[in-house]
């Protein structure tokens, strides 16, 4: 009986040291949701021109309201296949508490922008008809800290 807890004791103590020794490394930044793309023949022009009338606009009143802290758009220049995403698009959130919150927050400006829910419900199956989601994450950045 002993054994077993001082085993469950030694993994225990383990695995709280490995989050020391990040915390230690490493100042936790902004939250990132990364959503990769694969951009369907012929659709990149209509992929960036909605990107430029609506994601950029909606983001910029993001970053205005306090809601996010940055938003980028990365191609892949180096693909693996044919089937290997094309497009990134990040969304940085000061921590995990701001994501409990913006979808309510977010609402209300992206039905400002789009004027009608059937608007926007418009374009965002435009969008789906236009890229294909390959993969979405959620990421911490971590700045490292100097040493002593």
């Amino acid at each position: 009986m002993k054994r077993v807890s001082l085993i469950t004791l030694l993994v225990v103590l383990g695995f709280f040291g490995t989050q020391v020794q990040a915390q230690d490394n490493t100042t936790p930044g902004p939250v990132w949701r990364v959503s990769l793309y694969k951009v369907k023949p012929g659709k990149m022009n209509d992929v960036l021109m909605d990107l430029r009338q609506n994601f950029r606009v909606v983001n910029e009143e993001y970053k205005k309201q306090g809601l996010i802290v940055d938003y980028k758009v990365y191609f892949n220049s180096t693909t693996e296949g044919p089937n290997d995403w094309d497009l990134a698009i990040s969304t940085g959130f000061k921590n995990w508490a701001a994501l409990d919150t913006f979808p309510q927050q977010a609402d209300a400006i992206t039905l400002k922008h789009y004027g009608t829910k059937e608007k926007r419900q418009a374009a965002a199956d435009a969008r789906n008809q236009w890229r294909d989601l390959i993969s979405s994450r959620l990421i911490r950045e971590q700045t490292l800290k100097p040493l002593p």
